[in-house]
């Protein structure tokens, strides 16, 4: 099983970026769950099912988050 984030979507294609070194994997935007947003954390089985994972999802951007404030009380 993979781990990977959506990270667009363009001409019609879905683009994830899968760790842990960041190598795109595209797939027809058609094919994924309409609950699957840009910025989302996923797992992609060995069948290519992909499954939101929003416990995951919510804990990357809660760090990013807190990296952005911290960048900002720099300044």
């Amino acid at each position: 099983m993979k781990k990977a984030i959506l990270d667009r979507i363009e001409d019609g294609k879905a683009v994830f970026l899968l760790e842990p070194d960041n190598t795109e994997w595209l797939v027809e935007k058609t094919i994924l769950d309409e609950a699957i947003k840009e910025g989302d954390v996923v797992t992609i089985s060995d069948t290519n099912e992909i499954s939101k994972q929003p416990q995951e999802t919510g804990d990357m951007k809660k760090r990013i988050a807190e990296k952005l404030e911290k960048l900002r009380g720099k300044n």
